[in-house]
């Protein structure tokens, strides 16, 4: 298609996004700041942050087309930018951006710099195609550099190498079931059963690497053995879900098994979104408890993405973008004290509030954030998610409701365990440096802001979710209810 006025902006700014993290990991590669590779991280990835907001703005102030550009193969373009494209651009960067923000220097010499760039550009270039063969690409490089961050950590070896094995039967089922699908289109009139096949061999693809149950033992593996930017990098953008989206929907209403994938996706997530969450109530140490709650609220966003009501996939959209900045900032806290204090045990209290009570008092909000603190995304999203879920299955919605309060105990257990209890009179201050207090803020500060005005997010979702499901906006019926105009999505998000 020809570019016209509105396009060129759009492209513009997609482009942007993705070359300003890989000229700073060039320039950082190349020898550039030596002794200080956060800065040019962090100026690419702001660059990166402003280009994604402006897709962002223009998506919402213009007509609301999607954007394709390129060669179409298997239903997606190599340009392809809607609704959720514009949403989920400046979420990564933003992640990304926090993420070499806080990090210690002693996490963030050149080699670690570089990888977490790259990683944020594939992500970003990802989330910008709807091509099959670039995804397959995407898959691939993404889980390069986490690989090489956990193998280079000391004592990363073991969660190295159960990473590099889920991440191969993952981009394998992925790669050969895309290629099946290709050859043998199921969602067109006499697709056969290749298609099919290839089909279910994604949505195991998409299993493994979501760590769905019993695929589950690498996430928080990776949690214990690899950095902790490493580790929030590789699970928040949640590669697979977008990956489900463009490969799935549009065509499960026209193949004779495709949609079946979606079902048994979303079974299997709300079983693991369940058994997460009372993982987490047991964990003996901080990191564990991080990478558990990382896998529960991982996997109610797949469990959303199945659902065939428009107000339930707007929930796993806000879901998918509030509990990423509220885990990424819970993941951040706890790096913060751990690089100061040492390993977290959740076994006796520490007694760390005396020591850092802004640290406490962040843990606590992000903690809070993940799972539906009122004035929060989180609480609009929990909303969404679970009315959605009731209407359509009684049962999701009594599991989704049950992850959400396994997950409130764990998070004031793990609370309580690491700031509780006495503490040494004479023991350090942890006191926050203004890098970490901003990026903190941040973080808390945008899940408030969607929390308390979310009406504008929740439409353009709502939209996005509407496109995917093929249900006009003006015609959802009972899906309506979660438009602009409903109680769901008012100024004050209640």
């Amino acid at each position: 298609m020809n570019l016209d006025g509105h396009d060129i902006p759009l492209v513009a700014a997609v482009t942007a996004a993705i070359l300003a993290p890989l000229a700073a990991a060039l320039h950082i590669h190349r020898g550039g700041s030596p002794a200080a590779p956060r800065t040019p991280a962090m100026i690419a990835l702001l660059v990166s942050l402003i280009a994604g907001l402006t897709i962002t703005r223009f998506w919402m102030s213009g007509p609301e087309v999607t954007l394709e550009l390129g060669q179409r193969l298997g239903g997606g373009y190599l340009v392809h930018v809607d609704g959720l494209t514009a949403v989920l651009l400046p979420f990564v960067t933003l992640v990304e951006l926090a993420i070499v923000m806080v990090a210690p220097n002693r996490f963030l010499d050149g080699p670690a710099t570089v990888r977490i760039l790259l990683s944020a550009a594939t992500t970003l270039a990802l989330f910008s195609t709807a091509h099959p063969l670039v995804l397959i690409v995407a898959w691939v490089v993404t889980a390069l550099p986490t690989w090489w961050s956990t193998r280079a950590t000391p004592g990363g070896q073991i969660a190295a190498r159960v990473y590099a094995i889920m991440m191969t039967l993952s981009v394998a089922c992925m790669a050969s079931g895309t290629l099946m699908m290709i050859a043998d289109p199921p969602w067109e009139a006499g697709g056969g059963l290749l298609g099919a096949f290839g089909g279910w061999l994604v949505a195991l693809g998409v299993l493994v690497r979501k760590g769905i149950v019993p695929f589950h033992s690498w996430y928080p593996a990776l949690f214990r053995g690899a950095p902790m930017s490493t580790a929030l990098a590789a699970t928040m953008p949640q590669i697979a879900s977008y990956t489900a989206v463009r490969l799935f929907f549009g065509h499960a209403d026209h193949g004779d098994g495709v949609g079946a994938e979606l079902v048994v996706l979303s079974q299997l997530a709300l079983l693991t979104a369940t058994y997460g969450a009372a993982l987490a109530l047991v964990q003996r140490d901080l990191r564990g408890l991080i990478g558990t709650l990382a896998m529960s609220q991982s996997a109610l966003v797949l469990a959303g993405l199945a659902g065939k009501l428009p107000m339930e996939l707007n929930g796993a959209f806000c879901t998918w973008i509030s509990s990423g900045l509220a885990l990424t900032g819970l993941g951040l806290v706890g790096w913060a004290l751990e690089s100061r204090a040492g390993p977290l045990s959740l076994e006796t209290p520490q007694g760390r509030f005396a020591d850092a009570p802004l640290l406490a008092a962040f843990f606590l909000l992000f903690g809070l954030s993940s799972i539906g603190l009122p004035g929060t995304l989180s609480f609009v999203a929990d909303d969404l998610l679970v009315s959605g879920s009731l209407d359509e299955q009684f049962h999701a919605g009594l599991l989704v409701i049950a992850a959400t309060v396994l997950s409130a105990i764990a998070v004031m257990r793990g609370w309580l365990m690491v700031f509780g209890g006495p503490s040494s009179v004479d023991g350090p201050r942890h006191h926050l440096l203004p890098r970490e207090r901003i990026a903190l803020t941040a973080l808390f500060g945008t899940i408030v802001l969607l929390g308390l005005w979310p009406a504008p997010l929740v439409r353009e979702l709502e939209r996005a979710g509407s496109e995917l499901l093929g249900v006009p906006v003006e015609s959802q019926g009972h899906g309506a209810k979660a438009s602009g105009d409903s109680d769901h999505v008012d100024g004050s998000g209640v």
